[in-house]
């Protein structure tokens, strides 16, 4: 299968090109181009076929966009690869930074240098537009595996933040939530002993921090020890580093002291933060309406969010999320008429409504401005908005990273099962940099 040998290039090739382009003297006039996006509820595609109906009704140049709800990530990425070579690829298309990657490795090649855009002189974006991105955002695409090219765009993000129950922690004699790994975990230990007084469910033991095993759970409490996952300088995975062990070592002690857990099904961790169950849990900012009706429905006590526990000076979130990228064609008016149809998607009145739509993080801040329903609804939001401004991020745009992300929760789970945590990330970290071969410096074009 296609599938199949584009993986296998990845694991032996080296490294992949992206030409520069040139897109001044494009005429768009009259282009026809098809972009896939990943939604899939009914008012949100509806929302998104409004959208394109606009820019199709308005735009100066005549340009027809057809975008179409493709699928979840995984199917939009099978059908992807599965045209690569032919003229039925889309001419935008959403996937995560990794995936992209997949998508431009030695022998697929799909995919433009966005840079050739977003630094246009005839299309980029307006500075200020730009300045209202921020920079976190920016870098996420740019991949090491390719000469530093932009390989995608962000439409919108999530961030890996901390919830907590703020009435337990008064009751263990905290006025706030804690903001270093030592205050997070002497709280959640002392939680562990002393369950909540308003718990919706006395019977279930109650714990300090409970989380699910998902790769980016590990990749959140590096980051705030101030690690990563990829050295993009390096080009290599870093998990054996201080940095990544400090953290598996929290992870690993919390766990043999009962003041950490893992939820024993899907959105567990929810669930029993909303009875009053667990102390904190960590999951994504799109969870927050969520979080929000769990706790309505328990134990109904104060909560708020904070980023998780930090060794650094300022707090560091992980962002994730999808981009767009833009299909490598021979007719560059397609490529021009997508990003217009992206650009229009990005103006804050746009990401406004996606927001309420789907939760997730506008990647334009001066969004937050045309919120103020939403932001009173769900007040917590205003905490990520702070927090965004020093996010960082677990996923590297590299090709291994599809891979390392399954190694990762497989780690996770097996530090909190009570193994070796130094032997398991420097397994971890063997492992990914063997999908992951050095690679020499790529050329500047």
């Amino acid at each position: 299968m296609r599938i199949l040998s584009i993986l296998f290039i990845v694991l032996i090739s080296m490294v992949g090109h992206v030409h520069a382009e040139s897109y001044e003297n494009v005429d768009p006039t009259g282009a026809e181009a098809t972009v896939w996006y990943r939604v899939s509820r009914d008012n949100q595609i509806a929302f998104m076929d409004m959208l394109t109906k606009e820019f199709n009704n308005n735009n100066p140049f005549g340009i027809k966009i057809t975008a179409v709800s493709a699928g979840h990530y995984g199917q939009i990425f099978t059908k992807f690869v599965n045209l690569i070579g032919t003229e039925e690829l889309p001419d935008m298309v959403v996937g995560y930074q990794n995936q992209l990657a997949l998508f431009n490795m030695p022998g697929a090649e799909s995919l433009i240098d966005m840079n050739d855009l977003v630094k246009s002189k005839k299309w980029a974006m307006h500075p200020e537009t730009m300045a209202d991105i921020p920079d976190s955002f920016l870098a996420q695409d740019i991949s090491s595996d390719f000469g530093n090219a932009r390989l995608g765009f962000p439409p919108r993000r999530s961030m890996e933040i901390l919830y907590a129950n703020l009435d337990w922690l008064k009751e263990l004699g905290y006025d706030d939530i804690p903001k270093n790994p030592k205050d997070f975990r002497a709280a959640a230990c002392k939680a562990s002993k002393q369950p909540f007084s308003g718990s919706k469910d006395p019977s279930a033991k109650s714990v300090g921090w409970e989380i699910g095993t998902d790769a980016s759970r590990l990749g959140s409490v590096i980051l705030a020890h101030g690690g990563e996952t990829l050295d993009k300088s390096k080009g290599a995975y870093v998990f054996d580093n201080a940095q990544a062990l400090s953290a598996a070592k929290l992870i690993s002690e919390m766990s043999e002291e009962g003041c950490l857990r893992s939820a024993t099904e899907k959105y567990g961790e929810q669930t029993d933060f909303g009875n009053g169950v667990a102390l904190f849990t960590t999951g994504s900012s799109s969870g927050l309406p969520y979080y929000g009706k769990a706790v309505s429905k328990g134990a109904n006590f104060n909560w708020s969010i904070y980023a998780v526990p930090h060794t650094t000076s300022e707090p560091r979130g992980n962002l994730y999320g999808p981009s767009f990228a833009v299909t490598k064609k021979s007719d560059k008016r397609k490529q021009v008429a997508v990003w217009l149809w992206l650009r229009e998607f990005l103006k804050p009145v746009n990401q406004a409504q996606f927001v309420r739509l789907t939760n997730y993080v506008p990647v334009r801040l001066s969004t937050m401005n045309l919120l103020d329903d939403y932001r009173k609804k769900n007040p917590q939001f205003d905490i990520i908005r702070e927090l965004m401004k020093t996010a960082g991020s677990e996923t590297p745009p590299s090709a291994s990273y599809e891979e390392v992300r399954g190694l990762m929760k497989d780690a996770l789970a097996e530090i909190l099962n009570g193994a070796d945590y130094v032997q398991i990330m420097q397994d971890l970290n063997e492992e990914a940099n063997r999908l992951h071969p050095c690679r020499p410096p790529a050329p500047e074009f």
